[in-house]
């Protein structure tokens, strides 16, 4: 079988044939992003050995391209990332910003090959206008939050004015590329000028993630216990959705699919995996301390 495998479309026989992937029963370990990536809306975990894909109840490992992905970003054709490159890579280190519109089969530079390791990262689903968070001065990117229009060809610093605190998530609007959302140890601020100015629309507590759809900011944070909101920016109203029994835990990486609103995933800081098919009703393990389930 050759080409890119469409998971959403193949029977586990057909997974199993193709070279790129193969079934998975392994640990899940230092995953940095996950989300619902290109046409098929493929659900993937980036992790320090390369990508995890889960559909159907199965798990999938690449064979290829197995890199540590930091500050990973789905999109509507693939995705975004940065971070470093597996043993058997030829790719320099760190990564820069690179992307992928094959499920990661092959990586194509976007900008600071060689030069930059972004953890915090966040990329326009459609819109594919990127917000990176720089914590190193150097020559040629200062320290900050840094912002491209034009697939890396050139970026320009944002102000940021009103955004406090060690910033450990950020997003962007699928299609308003002024809308962006931080979280931080402060709490979650949102953006509506660009970067320009961020108004902080919770109470000063733990921000955990921020992921954006076309009607919704989806907000984790931390105070007594783990909490994620779904937040209407026309409106401003909050509602808390309910989750899972997490001890001492909290949300880390949220996606919803694309396609179907019911189906949201979310991976928790002790590396857990939930996934829901009712908007949050009930949430199936699909992680348990890293441990894939089925």
């Amino acid at each position: 079988m050759t080409g890119t495998l469409l998971l959403s479309a193949c029977s586990q026989e057909q997974a199993e044939s193709d070279d790129y992937l193969q079934e998975f029963d392994g640990k899940l370990e230092h995953v940095h992003g996950l989300g619902y990536m290109g046409s098929d809306a493929d659900l993937a975990f980036a992790s320090h050995d390369g990508l995890k894909f889960y559909q159907d109840g199965a798990w999938y490992s690449t064979s290829q391209q197995n890199n540590d992905y930091m500050g990973f970003t789905a999109v509507d054709e693939g995705f975004y990332t940065s971070g470093h490159p597996g043993k058997d890579s030829n790719l320099p280190n760190p990564l820069g910003v690179q992307k992928s519109s094959d499920k990661g089969r092959t990586l194509e530079k976007v900008a600071f090959e060689g030069d930059f390791d972004f953890h915090v990262m966040g990329v326009g689903y459609n819109n594919h206008t990127m917000y990176v968070v720089n914590g190193h001065e150097t020559n040629e990117l200062s320290m900050g939050v840094h912002k491209s229009t034009d697939n890396g060809e050139s970026w320009e610093k944002v102000e940021a004015s009103g955004l406090q605190g060690e910033v450990i998530s950020i997003a962007v609007h699928p299609e308003d590329n002024e809308r962006i959302a931080a979280a931080s140890k402060k709490g979650i601020y949102l953006s509506e000028d660009g970067g320009s100015t961020f108004t902080r629309i919770t109470e000063e507590t733990n921000g955990t993630m921020v992921h954006f759809t076309d009607e919704f900011l989806y907000y984790g944070y931390f105070d007594s216990e783990a909490r994620l909101v779904n937040y209407h920016y026309q409106d401003q109203k909050k509602t808390q959705l309910p989750l899972p029994e997490l001890k001492q835990d909290a949300v880390a990486y949220f996606a919803q699919h694309p396609e179907n609103a019911e189906e949201m995933v979310f991976l928790s800081f002790n590396n857990h995996a939930f996934q829901t098919t009712n908007g949050g009703d009930k949430w199936k393990t699909i992680v348990e301390a890293g441990e894939v389930q089925e």
